[in-house]
């Protein structure tokens, strides 16, 4: 409703005194102009604000008690959540803060026990996080992520007991050691660090299943991965001052998802992936992610040994304009993405696509070459996935 600007309380009741006494869930979405709301909810537990007012979010929250989750969305004018939504719902367990672009702080209160997840994403003028936050006796979940402005994380040390979740984005330069008590995260994110010069060691996070360390541009190594026998998922991306993978990507036994690229702009080839360590991956990894740069004009040879994967993205290789027969030795593919690869124009052969026989998705994105040759019926390479069941073509 982009022209409301007023949601009128009704005058108070003769008999009940409250207005909405049994509602439970509010959504308030796009509503850019509302500046005032009703403040009558006192059953109300869940609350989600997106694109409204700060007067009118004042209102809501102001009396409110029985939150249990709360997630505010593109609040522009919001500069500070204020204590009082902490203090006066001591039944909290979800918050959520999203794209709130001018949000500098976030006050905490220790009455919120019952708090188990916290996440903030996208608030990149955000400068401070009280450590409180992450030495609530509930918490599960703790992922501050695209908020690169934050000066510091807030102290890991003692918490990693009940951490399940964590993710990062700050200014630090070098990342707590604490970070090596998180025996029981299983999922760590690591984003958006432009100063990240040095990561811990994480050999004891026995519990990871999932580790992403991505847009961290000042980055020059990976910490040892020898230990973590049960991460299933690995994400390294956009760290340009990498230059090589981990080499102990052969000790990740259960490896089913492989992301990585965006490395060293300087190197013209893609770091190796053909060490004879890596055969287990070769019959085990289930989709692979590779991310080029503006130097890259082919494929890394070494997938082609990737014979197992049912999942292939290949995204933003801009040079390259053909991609290679070996590609249909990929026997097992289902799902192949081509993305944002402005000058590609070639497929493979026909007799290459033909032997991609379990392929049943081919998704191209922003190739404008290529998709004008793909045009059905038309374009030049439509008789080489004419027998694709679904070709899904994106401008």
């Amino acid at each position: 409703m982009p022209n409301l600007v007023e949601w009128k309380d009704v005058a108070e009741p003769i008999t009940t005194g409250m207005v909405f006494p049994c509602l439970e869930e509010l959504t308030i979405n796009q509503c850019k102009q509302l500046t005032s709301a009703p403040y009558h909810f006192p059953s109300l537990k869940k609350l989600h604000i997106s694109e409204i007012c700060n007067s009118a979010f004042e209102n809501i929250w102001s009396k409110l008690t029985t939150l249990t989750s709360l997630d505010i969305w593109d609040m522009i004018e919001l500069t500070c959540l204020p204590e009082q939504v902490l203090q006066n719902n001591a039944s909290l367990m979800s918050l959520e803060i999203w794209r709130c672009a001018e949000l500098v702080s976030i006050s905490s209160h220790q009455n919120v026990t019952s708090l188990q997840s916290i996440r903030i994403i996208g608030c990149e003028k955000l400068m401070d996080l009280p450590n409180a936050l992450l030495t609530l006796p509930s918490l599960e979940t703790f992922e501050v992520i695209w908020s690169p402005n934050l000066r510091s994380f807030p102290s890991i040390q003692g918490v990693g007991s009940r951490l399940r979740k964590l993710g990062i984005s700050c200014g630090d330069e070098v990342l707590s050691t604490g970070l090596q008590s998180c025996t029981s995260v299983s999922e760590l994110c690591i984003k958006d660090c432009p100063n990240l010069i040095s990561i811990p060691d994480l050999c004891k996070l026995h519990s990871l299943i999932r580790l992403e360390i991505t847009s961290c541009p000042n980055l020059k190594s990976i910490p040892d991965l020898r230990e973590l026998h049960s991460l299933i998922g690995l994400r390294i991306m956009n760290c340009q001052k990498l230059t090589r993978l981990p080499e102990d990507l052969h000790c990740l036994t259960c490896l089913k998802s492989l992301e990585i690229g965006g490395f060293g702009e300087e190197l013209d080839a893609f770091p190796s992936l053909s060490s004879t360590s890596l055969k287990h991956l070769h019959s085990s990894l289930q989709t692979l992610y590779l991310y080029g740069w503006d130097r890259l004009n082919s494929l890394p040879d070494d997938i082609q040994c990737f014979t197992a994967i049912t999942g292939l993205r290949i995204h933003k290789f801009d040079v390259m304009e053909t991609l290679p027969e070996w590609l249909g030795n990929l026997s097992s593919l289902q799902f192949l993405s081509i993305n944002d690869c402005k000058n590609l124009m070639h497929l493979p052969t026909a007799q290459a696509m033909q032997r991609l026989t379990k392929l049943e998705l081919l998704r191209i994105i922003e190739c404008p070459k290529l998709r004008e040759r793909c045009a059905k019926g038309s374009g030049a390479e439509w008789s080489k996935i004419a027998h694709i069941p679904d070709v899904d073509i994106i401008v």
